[in-house]
This record gives structure tokens, sequence and C-alpha cells, in this order.
């Protein structure tokens, strides 16, 4: 699951609050009320369902997981704001220059790393330069081939980047080629240090032993991830917007059953919610709910490479043999959305009337098939082709009950319509290796979480170094410069035309069968003082959250 330094989320997106859950802290029945003066102190216990792969660098990590730790470990040069506009972190301001094509950035001067190291402009060329360099192993380099000499650079046709340049150590510019339109979320992305790198064989990233024990600018110091187990943080006493109140953050990976109990025994801070879980959460007086349409979506992935799933009429049979709507229904409790392209429906550049819904419509699947030239349905009532049932594999991640119960719907909803399915839980790593590396599978489960800018490059744009739009094995003629079209106008009313063809061009093709886009519904301990929650989540203030001395033993 891909997770950008900019998670999504939706333009005009303000939250929903679940019915009878307050969205602002307010003492819970129950809870002893906070001293109104912050305290210092304390350990915020944090779950995540499925363990990190370890990959906490930045420039590698492809997963959410990994992401999450990162979060609060690294800073970028720019955040998102409550309106998922962009504001300075690292970044004092930043200028651009009347023709577009190039942005200067003046950085912080208070800022020092997690080994006291001063934070420099050298820190930001070396983080994109790393990504554009020609070894690099990593899935980013295509999101800044738009900076002049980058494709030069990469090619191993010029000894540096052109379009970076450190001017001092506290200034940067980069120069475009051409005007670009995400460029700002694109240079957001979270700066690692020069001076920990330096040297360092760019191929053999992964092995650098900050890659695993990471060192950053961010609120929060990396300790030490007990693979399975935890991953234990440590406040930044040096962290240049105040040092933290809470002492020490520990993710735990637990089920999402287990993290439930652990809610309810207080033994977690916080949890990610399952729809399901809210009636439970709801009763609990130390607990409160917040919920928020998220900036992800989850997928059905179709490998287009195999023979049946090739033909684009077999996916539309998919689309409309799977009832979506009862997923939403029935697993999500109502808490989110049927979606039908990538670009999700609180985007400014979301056009429902490009967008054909594919309604749950079994006779219509059937009818698909057909025209695929599959046959009858044989006595088991699975239908064939050149002899062949159609039969194949749903594979899905293990931790996630709705994705565990969806595949067991899609199974369902296909064998009606005489598609033979064939299911495998596995370990979200090993998942993720077959679906990223191998290309070993017919179908699966995962989701993307994608930024409040709908340029679909990094998901979508084929090219040979990024393999996340490999997974699928497909494109289009028209995809890649619509997909181009779309970042040369700078004007949302410009681009938004543009994404509304390409998302039809998606929407007919279908190498994703899009399921849902959930609400976000977090649950956080009414201990944890300080909570501004938005459309950003429960911690994007993370410094100034406490816990009161009162609650801080555990």
């Amino acid at each position: 699951m891909r997770q950008r330094w900019l998670i999504a989320a939706v333009v005009l997106a303000l939250g929903l609050t679940l019915a009878g859950c307050p969205r602002r802290p307010r003492p819970a029945p129950g809870v002893p009320t906070a001293p109104a003066v912050p305290e210092d102190g304390g350990t915020l216990y944090l779950s995540m369902f499925s363990a990190p792969r370890g990959v906490f660098n930045p420039l590698l990590y492809e997963d959410a997981y990994d992401g999450s730790v990162i979060g609060f470990v690294f800073n970028g040069l720019l955040k998102l704001d409550e309106k998922l506009g962009l504001e300075p972190d690292l970044a004092e301001r930043f200028e651009v220059s009347p023709d577009n094509r190039s942005v200067t950035f003046y950085l912080r001067r208070d800022v020092r790393w997690h080994d006291g190291q001063p934070f420099t402009a050298r820190d930001v060329a070396f983080t994109f330069k790393a990504i554009l360099d020609p070894r690099y192993p990593g899935v980013r380099a295509s999101d800044y081939l738009v900076i002049a000499g980058a494709r030069e650079y990469k090619e191993g046709r010029a000894a540096d980047v052109s379009g970076i340049q450190v001017l001092d150590d506290h200034t940067v510019r980069f120069t475009l080629v051409e005007p670009y339109a995400p460029i700002l979320e694109r240079l957001s992305f979270p700066i690692v240090p020069e001076h920990v790198f330096r040297g360092a064989d760019i191929a053999r990233l992964a092995d650098h032993p900050a890659t695993r024990s990471p060192v950053g600018t961010g609120p929060y110091r990396f300790v030490q991830y007990r693979p399975d187990q935890f991953v234990e943080l440590a406040r930044w006493d040096g962290y240049y917007l105040g040092r933290p109140h809470i002492e020490r953050i520990i993710y735990r990976i637990v089920n999402q059953d287990v993290a439930v109990g652990q809610l309810q025994a207080g033994e977690l801070d916080y949890a990610p919610v399952r729809a399901a879980d809210v009636p439970v959460l709801q009763k609990m007086p130390h607990v409160r709910l917040y919920e928020f349409p998220s900036f992800s979506y989850q997928f059905m992935g179709v490998n287009v490479r195999r023979p049946f799933l090739s033909d684009k009429r077999v996916r539309k049979a998919l689309a409309h043999a799977i009832n979506r709507q009862a997923i939403v229904d029935r697993l999500l409790g109502g808490h989110g959305t049927v979606v039908n392209s990538p670009i999700l429906p609180t985007s400014w550049a979301y056009d429902p009337a490009a967008l054909d819904p594919y309604p749950y419509d079994p006779r219509r699947a059937e009818e698909y098939l057909r025209q695929a030239g599959f046959g009858p349905k044989d006595a088991e009532g699975f239908v064939s082709k050149d002899g062949r049932r159609f039969e194949v594999s749903l594979r899905y991640p293990s931790g996630d009950r709705v994705r565990e119960q969806s595949a067991a719907l899609i199974q369902d909803n296909l064998r009606q319509v005489g598609i033979k399915v064939n299911l495998e839980m596995l370990e979200f790593s090993t998942l993720a290796s077959e679906v990223f590396d191998k290309h070993n599978m017919d179908l699966w489960l995962m989701a993307w979480a994608v930024p409040p800018d709908p340029d679909p490059a990094g998901i979508f744009l084929v090219t040979p170094d990024n393999k996340w739009a490999q997974v699928t094995g497909w494109d289009h003629p028209q995809n890649a410069p619509l997909i181009r079209e779309g970042v040369r106008r700078l004007r949302p009313e410009d681009r938004k035309p543009i994404y509304a063809q390409w998302a039809r061009l998606v929407n007919d093709e279908l190498p994703y069968v899009f399921l849902y886009s959930p609400n976000d519904i977090h649950a956080v301990s009414a201990r944890v003082q300080g909570l501004k929650p938005d459309i950003r989540g429960p911690f994007w203030n993370i410094h100034e959250l406490w816990i009161p001395k009162a609650q801080q033993a555990r």
C-alpha cells in the first residue's frame, strides 16, 4: 500500500462525526479531569495491525506501516494545513518564480538532526539527488524527473542535477524543465541527513544502518524495533517546535481484535477502528472516537497478464458481479463509500458524470463473460473457455478483518456467475513481495493512499523505474499522455477535464476493480490531552499532546 508523505485527503472534507461521539476532546464519565497546564512524561501506546518491514528510510519505504513510524521521525520542507493546503515545515518560507519554473526554499535555522548535527540545504539537495541517482533502488524517481537535469543525471549522462542548487547553507532552489502543478507537494517529501549517508552506496541503501535505525528531525527519535512486537520512539528534546510533552511512543503490533480488548483494558491509547467495533467502543467512557473521510481506497487488483484477465470484458464482469455496496453496508456499517476510480469523490478533480458506476448486476456480469467467449456453466456451476475452467486465486493480507470478510464475499459473488475463486491469506510483507516484485498473482486485495493532488503518476504512469505502476501489467496508449497533460496545466479548472478523461479511461479499462473508500475512524484514550483532530488525523500536533501525571503510570 502506497503511503505518500502527504497523506491523501479530501480538500473540503471537514470530517464526519460519529453519532453520539464528540469530535473535540471532552472529559468523559469516569475519567479524571485533567489539569489545565500540560504536564511532561508518560508513554503513548499506539497499535499497528501488521508488522512494518523495518524500512524506516523515507527514500525506500513503500507501505503505511513503515510510513507511520517515519511520520514521527522525519519532516519535509512543507506540511499539510487543516484545509489540506501546504505550509512551511522545515522551510521557513518559499518563493515560486513568476514563470512557475523554479521554487526557492529558505530553511529554518533552528533545526537539528537527532544526532545533534545542524540541518542545512545540503540535506535537501542530497535527498532528491539520491532519489535521482542512477543506482537508486526505490520507486520515487519518476516524481522528480521534471527537475532540470534530472533525467540526464539519472541516465548517467550528467555528473550532477543542474536544477538543484544549494545557494547557501539555508537556501536551496529547484528549477524545472517546465511548469509542473504538483511540484510543491512532491518537494514536501521527508528530508534525510546528508552527513549520515555521505559516501554510502546508493544501490545498497537498504543495507545501510540508518535504514533500520533512522536519524531524523521530527519530534520523536527512533529507539528500537523488535520485529513483530513493537517499535519504540523517544521524544527529541531539540525539536524545533518545542520539546514534546510525552516521553515515549510505543507502537505495538496487535491484531485488530486484540486492539479493541486492549483499548477496553486501558493498555492502548490509540487504534484505528473497524466500523463493526464502533458500537462497542462507544460504550467505553475512557475512549473517544473520531471519524473522517479517508484519502485511501480499497481495491481488487487484477493481473492483466493472465490470459483470462487480459480481456476488459472479463474485468467488467468482475465489477458487476461483486456487490460492493453490500461490503460498505454490511462490513463497514455504512462508514465508507463505493468508488469507481482512483480519483475519490471528495477530490476537486472528481467528476461522477465520467464514470460507469458498475452496479451489482450478476446477469450483466454473465453477459460480459459470454461476450468474452466463456461457455455455459458446467455441472458444478463454473464457466470455461477453450477447455479451461475459469479458476483464479484471490490473495489478501492477514490482520484486517474487513478484508478477510470482503474476500469471502467476493468469492461467493464470483461463484454465482461461474468463476471459481481460491482464497489465500498471506502476511502483508509476503503479499507485497508477490505483488510488487514477482507479479505472481491473479487477483489481490490491497489499498492505495493518495495525496490531495489528483496526479496519478505515482501509481499509474508506467515507466521502467516505477514498479508500483507495473503491478497489474496494464497500460494504454492514452494513459501516459493524459497523465502528463494533467500536470502541465496549473489551474484546477484547467486540470479537471483532463483528470475526468483519464478517470473514465481507467474506469472503463479496470486494471483494478475499485471497491470502496472507508472512513478513517480513530479511537483515542481520554487520558491523551491536547488533541485537535482534523482530516490530518489525531496526532498531527503530537508535540503538543500530553498525559496528566496522575494517569501516566501504566
